[in-house]
């Protein structure tokens, strides 16, 4: 089957383009030009990928991201797609939560390819980050996680796990945070990521061995994602969050 592509602009000459493009590399692709052609386009169909024009009459694309992001919980890939300036185009899809962008000054072929490597990087295995000072946890975790198809890494420490998600390469989809650890504790490393816009893409879970009403009050004052409690740890609790 064909990856689907949602194609958000209201200017028909560059949706038609567009459609046209992708169709000829084997992608299907299908347009909105508004909030409720895209509400009713969500409702009928899933999509591997949203590309997003910036500059529309009714919304701006970066509004757009985080509406799918946050309201509609969309876990497509999602990018921009400008005339900016790259600089100031590569800004807005950080701070809306975007997973990147490609430039239309760039050309017709290089958005289809940028397109088309954006979908396999799509269906690469999901990276859950294991931080916890506990090596029998970690690999516990980390041998359920890997044997359910997920590439798991694991760090000690926040020190470690800092290295592990400032690089692209190995930055996680998830990470599991062990609360109580020596030096940076986990409420502590979780808030260091929210407040970063280069890790908006990234979700917290909590693990903790404390009471559970403790553990709420920590997860919402950190502004983590949820929690596990660790007597009780469940795989398809993290699972839900990476599907």
């Amino acid at each position: 089957m064909a990856a689907r592509v949602l194609v958000i602009d209201d200017s028909p000459m560059t949706v038609d383009l567009l459609k046209g493009a992708l169709a000829n590399a084997g992608i299907e692709a299908d347009a909105a030009s508004d909030l409720a052609a895209l509400d009713a386009k969500l409702n009928a169909q899933s999509y591997e990928l949203v590309l997003v024009d910036v500059n529309m009459p009714e919304m701006y694309g970066d509004d757009v991201i985080e509406f799918l992001r946050a309201t509609r919980q969309i876990k497509s890939t999602l990018l921009l797609y400008s005339d900016l300036p790259e600089n100031e185009l590569e800004q807005k899809a950080i701070a809306s939560g975007a997973d990147g962008y490609i430039t239309k000054s760039s050309g017709l072929e290089a958005a289809v390819e940028r397109v088309a490597q954006a979908l396999q990087t799509s269906h690469r295995p999901r990276k859950v980050l294991v931080v916890d000072d506990s090596e029998a946890t970690a690999k516990l975790l980390e041998a359920e996680l890997s044997a359910r198809g997920f590439e798991v890494q694991t760090a000690d420490s926040a020190d470690k796990a800092t290295k592990i998600i400032l690089k692209k390469k190995t930055r996680p989809d998830l990470v599991l945070l062990d609360v109580k650890m020596p030096n940076v504790n986990g409420e502590q490393f979780c808030r260091f990521i929210k407040s970063n816009a280069l890790f908006a893409g990234i979700k917290v879970l909590l693990c903790s061995g404390e009471n559970e009403s403790e553990l709420q009050r920590i997860c919402r004052e950190a502004g983590a994602d949820g929690y596990v409690q660790k007597d009780a740890l469940i795989a398809k609790v993290i699972l839900d969050e990476l599907t």
